[in-house]
């Protein structure tokens, strides 16, 4: 069976859970990471009789340095990436905004009649770049999405082939091709910065990693023979809130960090306001 060209398009993976879920789990497992350690430490302790021995005997001491020097590298490498692709995508969104705004202002070159044709077939493609929460639902949503742009999309070349066969204007002809060629570019640069996201099993590394380096902090507190204290806790607590940053940029579409659609509704204001006004 032949695979259409939205199914070529395997960039979209769905979030294994809501960005709000996603925040209650993680405020709620890493204390309890910190307790559960605690009270593991607690039974080995009296078990083993480690407080008969000096503080400087006691296990645990080199692998919680090197957990959490480990935790350190994981949440600097992801917070990198997570920040700059974060910043690609808002950057490509902003360049396609342009490119469209670009080429509907060239489109006013044209002849009165052809001019409205194309720029209307702009103007229809432009809405359909405005993704939101829904058209990431899942897989269906996604590809119903990028049916409705690539439609819109492929509606404009034939419309510029006949306006442009009968423009006599050369350089009118060779602004106009460039102008809807840069942005028909545009899309691909956009969905190429849209699939760029931290792997599923790189999230899960790094959350296995904290709950674990939290773990042996509350293991270590017990070994000690001493209580757990609000240190502790705000310990997990910050970790818990920089990994919750780390998630929240790797979602342009949900949370609290989503990508700015400022730019692409302004020019798709300014569109509909030039058309009107004819």
């Amino acid at each position: 069976m032949e695979t259409s060209v939205i199914e070529v398009y395997s960039g979209f993976v769905k979030p294994l859970l809501p960005f709000s879920y996603l925040v209650v789990l993680i405020l709620v497992t890493f204390p309890l990471a910190v307790f559960v350690g605690f009270k593991i430490g607690a039974f080995e302790r009296r078990r083993l009789g480690y407080e008969k021995l000096p503080a400087d005997q006691l296990p645990g001491a080199t692998s919680l340095g090197a957990m959490l020097a480990l935790l350190g590298l994981l949440l600097g490498f992801a917070f990198s990436s997570a920040i700059n692709w974060r910043e690609d995508r808002q950057s490509e969104l902003v360049q396609e905004a342009n490119a469209i705004s670009t080429a509907f202002l060239t489109a006013s070159l044209l002849t009165e009649q052809n001019r409205t044709a194309l720029q209307e077939k702009i103007l229809a493609y432009g809405k359909t770049r405005l993704a939101t929460e829904d058209d990431i639902e899942n897989v269906q949503a996604w590809r119903s999405f990028l049916t409705r742009t690539m439609q819109a999309q492929a509606a404009i070349w034939p419309t510029a082939e006949i306006i442009l066969s009968e423009t006599t204007s050369d350089p009118i002809r060779v602004a106009v091709v460039n102008s809807l060629t840069h942005m028909l570019d545009a899309h691909n640069l956009r969905i190429a910065a849209a699939a760029q996201h931290i792997p599923i099993p790189a999230k899960m590394m790094i959350s296995i990693a904290a709950f674990a380096a939290l773990t042996i902090v509350g293991n270590r507190s017990a070994l000690h023979g001493r209580s757990l204290t609000w240190r502790t806790f705000a310990l997990a607590f910050l970790l818990a809130v920089v990994i919750i940053v780390i998630f929240d940029l790797d979602r342009s579409l949900e949370g609290t960090m989503r990508s700015n659609p400022d730019t692409l509704l302004a020019v798709i204001h300014d569109m509909e306001g030039m058309l009107a006004a004819r």
